[in-house]
């Protein structure tokens, strides 16, 4: 499994994380038992990071699949559910972006060795 298909199966495993915490967040604010499609969303979860797995390293897989879902639950908090951030946390983002970027340094470094 290459790179890109890696960030392929990260990114879908940090989409269905953020689907199932939002509908999980979304019914404890309305008390109602729709948190069990996010329960079974959290299981398709697993099946994808288990199939990841197969073929990568678990440290990086989890740095990148934890620094991605931070972002988009974030970003989910932010806009949708219309969450405050202070200062500090807005900074913890941008760590999380810059965990991201560090952890694929030396993938890049060879994509741009390969566009000179």
């Amino acid at each position: 499994m290459n790179s890109g298909n890696i960030w392929f199966f990260i990114l879908v495993i940090a989409v269905l994380e953020t689907i199932a915490m939002g509908i999980i967040e979304d019914s404890a604010n309305k008390r109602n038992k729709y948190f069990l499609i996010g329960v079974i969303i959290y299981t398709l979860v697993a099946y994808v990071l288990y199939e990841i797995l197969k073929t990568t390293n678990v440290a990086i897989t989890n740095a990148l699949w934890n620094a991605t879902t931070v972002i988009l639950v974030s970003c989910m908090g932010i806009f949708y559910f219309k969450e405050e951030f202070s200062i500090y946390q807005y900074i913890g983002l941008a760590f999380a972006i810059l965990a991201i970027i560090f952890i694929e340094m030396p993938s890049l470094i060879k994509l741009f060795k390969k566009i000179n």
